[in-house]
């Protein structure tokens, strides 16, 4: 749905804050803080195009790199919010 929504909508800052929303409320309710989640998907989306993002949401389930990559983000951003 958010792919298409972004992809839809192209450039769209809309769309593009409607889906980072999505997602952050996606890893609040699997359990992480939202402080966490919320800078995990915004170092996520920031180096990212809206065709980029509109890939990620189409795919199933996250490649092993954006595994990682989430994993990087998410302890530090742990750490910046424990600091």
């Amino acid at each position: 749905m958010m792919a298409v929504l972004i992809a839809a909508c192209g450039s769209s800052a809309r769309a593009r804050l409607e889906a980072r929303n999505d997602l952050v409320e996606q890893l609040v309710g699997g359990g992480l803080e939202r402080t966490v989640a919320e800078c995990a998907v915004d170092g996520f989306f920031a180096p990212r195009s809206n065709d980029e993002l509109a890939r990620f949401f189409d795919r199933p389930s996250l490649t092993a790199d954006e595994e990682a990559e989430f994993a990087r983000l998410g302890t530090e951003c742990l750490d910046s919010v424990s600091d």
